[in-house]
């Protein structure tokens, strides 16, 4: 039995358990836990109890037609009086080395569940500057530019993503009591389709392209290059949050559009999962281009688990968009906590509770409110989701049962 295919069966194993009832899946759990180190090997004992990097060969794969091998590259060494992970790379000038760096932290999800309002939120603190990139805080790297999605016959490298940190007030330097120099400051992006967007899997070399689903996503490569990164989720209640997006990509202009097309993803997602699986079907490219919603961002149990296997949880802050935005001062301090950042001033602290939300979805409030029978359709189609979800981080807030009443 190969690693592969012990991860796949792991991730059916789950998704079934997950439809039992409580004493079902206790009686299951134990035979696991008795069964399973007396028939395996122990290495498969392991990957079961521990997340752990499947394995792959590096500098055998020679198609000129994939994404830079990124997990066959040398890990940088940062600094170690820079809070932000900094190194010097010699440029070819004699003079001086270049510093690089990468994101401290970065928001990774979900899209229309808030994180440009957080990210501007954030930068507000003396501590925490933006990036380059698109809005000062978007670099499109991870899901998009990577695999050429604008240029399709250029695949950007991790230098490209590199570029979009290169800030000014990193290089900054504080003297410490002992006399030692140290930088404090910290940039991060926020690409909230990294969460959900992996249809372009067969591009990453580790990856075997005849395979219904990937092995390696994102969270994977991320780890690889960064391994200590910080990571903030937001998660919206999955029925408005698919709401916002459909208006913001443009897909449609009125709730009854939205209920037709909705109506038309829902009979493409499950004609291909009786084939094919939910998982590969959520990272077909060809289906996911087709369909005329966003439905397939809306199965956050399915993307999370890409990142849980990737990531120890302790390493992602999760927090409902419904939460936020009820306490923003109380969640602010603990994501302070959660970067190990000072704290600020009561007047600064005030300013990033206060600020007017940075980006409100125009097009969905023109449309007016959904369709109370869409709204109907999509709770009970996204009822186990969500029961999977909450199973998935133990916590039965993510059912979202407050929300609807």
């Amino acid at each position: 039995m190969s690693l592969k295919l012990l991860l796949k069966w792991k991730r059916r194993l789950y998704h079934r358990v997950t439809k039992r009832k409580s004493s079902t899946i206790l009686c299951i759990g134990l035979s696991l836990l008795i069964i399973f180190p007396v028939l395996l090997p122990m290495r498969f004992v392991n990957l079961l109890y521990h997340r752990s990097v499947p394995n792959y060969q590096c500098g055998v794969h020679r198609n000129p037609y994939l994404a830079e091998d990124i997990l066959c590259q040398e890990r940088k060494k940062f600094l170690p009086n820079f809070k932000n992970p900094c190194w010097y790379e010699f440029d070819g000038n004699v003079t001086y080395n270049k510093l690089r760096c990468l994101p401290y932290f970065h928001i990774f999800g979900v899209c229309k569940s808030g994180t440009t309002d957080l990210f501007f939120r954030l930068i507000q603190h003396p501590q925490i500057v933006p990036n380059r990139g698109q809005l000062s805080k978007e670099t499109w790297f991870w899901s998009w530019h990577r695999y050429g999605t604008v240029d399709p016959k250029q695949f950007q490298p991790l230098d490209h993503f590199i570029d979009f940190f290169q800030v000014p007030q990193i290089s900054q330097m504080k003297v410490s009591p002992n006399g030692s120099k140290y930088s404090d400051i910290v940039t991060g992006h926020a690409d909230p389709m990294d969460f959900w967007d992996n249809t372009l899997w067969r591009f990453i070399p580790q990856n075997d392209e005849n395979d219904l689903e990937p092995t390696f996503t994102t969270p994977y490569l991320i780890r690889h290059v960064q391994p200590n990164i910080r990571l903030i989720l937001l998660l919206r209640e999955p029925v408005e949050r698919l709401y916002s997006q459909y208006y913001h990509l443009g897909f449609g202009s009125s709730p009854e559009d939205f209920h037709v097309d909705v109506s038309a993803s829902i009979r493409y997602i499950d004609r291909c999962r009786r084939l094919d699986g939910l998982r590969s079907c959520l990272y077909n490219r060809t289906l996911i281009r087709d369909m005329p919603t966003p439905l397939y961002a809306s199965f956050y149990d399915v993307h999370i688990a890409n990142w849980l296997d990737a990531f120890p949880r302790e390493q992602i802050f999760i927090v409902r968009t419904e939460d936020f935005s009820k306490d923003i001062r109380f969640h602010l301090l603990h994501l302070f906590k959660f970067l190990k950042v000072d704290d600020v001033s009561e007047t600064v602290l005030k300013k990033m509770s206060q600020m007017s939300r940075r980006y409100k979805s125009v097009f969905k409030d023109k449309a007016g409110p959904m369709l109370n029978r869409t709204r109907r359709m999509l709770r009970d189609y996204f009822r186990e989701p969500m029961k999977k979800l909450s199973y998935l981080l133990n916590d039965p807030k993510y059912t979202w049962a407050d929300v609807y009443g």
